[in-house]
């Protein structure tokens, strides 16, 4: 039977930067979706998904238009997920405008469908996620994957953004993850912004935003882009209290930091603690930073800016020398970034 549903939900080591992510080679990551259903932990490295309308529950994933040969990439993805001996089912669904197929436990996997194996919240990347243990590896194949995208516009069905709900009442951004265009030129994309949002998303629980094709909007220039207006959604939504917006410089820098906070830190809203904490942060991982005056966030329409002026929260704007955001040529020094922007939020959450 020739399929013509060319849409696949995946919730588990398919999605973007996990170890199985490779079989979606050429497909095209639409957006993030959260399904009604059950997450459960098998033990194996891998997670079972039960989906239920009337669950209060969500599971967390991410949807692909499969591209080329749909019925063969399906074929092969069944073999994939031992559809044939009962480990997982295929089964189709329709959610929030979209008609896709999704693999769901089937009878081999039954004995793992209990309380005590539940995943809470109902997401991998939180729970069982490479870039817990190693976010090096986790950031080199995420963004193996972003830069296919870099220069590509989005689909009519997505968005171009990525939004990644978390349980802590705070939001990273890399609204440079991908190109952008500013004055009718498109500008660098800020390599790794996007994945390192992603891992800290996974090892603290903050939200996370990013984007995943190019933006026809610089958002960190204009007030008027479709990032900005998805960020403001999300601070009312979720009540966040703080926001940290990530960027990169080149490697001729001097420093290893540069924050961010408007001309004398207003865009801080009295909270001067947060400062310090990224000065303490940093000082324990022998990371520099550099001086305020340098990216101060306030010259255009930052996210920044815009966070504090607008949605009346303390937000910060950080500018990562390339030498920290290289996992491949400098392994070391991006586990050291990782943990020292781990160790900050983490500091922040107290605060809030």
């Amino acid at each position: 039977m020739i399929s013509e549903i060319r849409k696949l939900f995946v919730y588990g080591t398919f999605l973007q930067g996990e170890p199985r992510n490779y079989y979606l080679n050429n497909c095209k990551l639409i957006q993030a979706l959260e399904i009604p259903g059950r997450l459960y932990s098998t033990g194996r490295g891998y997670p079972a998904a039960l989906f239920d309308g009337n669950s209060e529950e969500t599971i967390a994933g991410e949807i692909y238009n499969l591209s080329g040969d749909s019925n063969k990439k399906l074929k092969e993805l069944d073999e994939v997920e031992c559809t044939r001996f009962g480990l997982y089912r295929r089964k189709d669904l329709k959610h929030k405008g979209h008609h896709f197929y999704l693999y769901e436990a089937g009878d081999k996997l039954k004995g793992y469908l209990n309380k005590e194996n539940t995943i809470n919240p109902g997401s991998w990347r939180r729970k069982g996620s490479v870039a817990l243990k190693d976010p090096v590896e986790f950031a080199i194949n995420f963004e193996k994957e972003q830069e296919e995208r870099y220069m590509e516009f989005p689909p009519e069905d997505s968005s171009g953004m990525i939004f990644l709900r978390g349980d802590a009442p705070i939001l990273v951004t890399a609204p440079h993850a991908t190109r952008h265009l500013r004055m009718n030129k498109q500008k660098q994309q800020e390599e790794y912004t996007g994945a390192i949002s992603v891992i800290l998303h996974s090892l603290t629980g903050a939200h996370a935003l990013y984007t995943h094709w190019a933006s026809k909007i610089d958002p960190n220039f204009y007030d008027d882009a479709p990032f900005k207006k998805k960020l403001t959604k999300i601070v009312r939504k979720f009540g966040i209290k703080s926001v940290l917006d990530l960027h990169g410089t080149r490697g001729r820098r001097a420093e290893d930091i540069y924050p961010g906070i408007g001309n004398d830190r207003e865009f801080l809203i009295g909270n001067d603690s947060y400062l310090r904490k990224l000065k303490e942060s940093a000082n324990s991982n022998g990371l520099v930073l550099g001086g305020l005056n340098v990216f101060p966030a306030s010259t255009q329409m930052t996210v920044t800016k815009f966070v504090a002026t607008n949605l009346g929260i303390p937000a910060m704007q950080i500018e990562i020398n390339e030498r920290h955001r290289d996992p491949k040529s400098n392994p070391q020094g991006f586990e050291k970034l990782v943990t020292f922007l781990t160790e900050y939020l983490h500091q922040i959450k107290t605060y809030i």
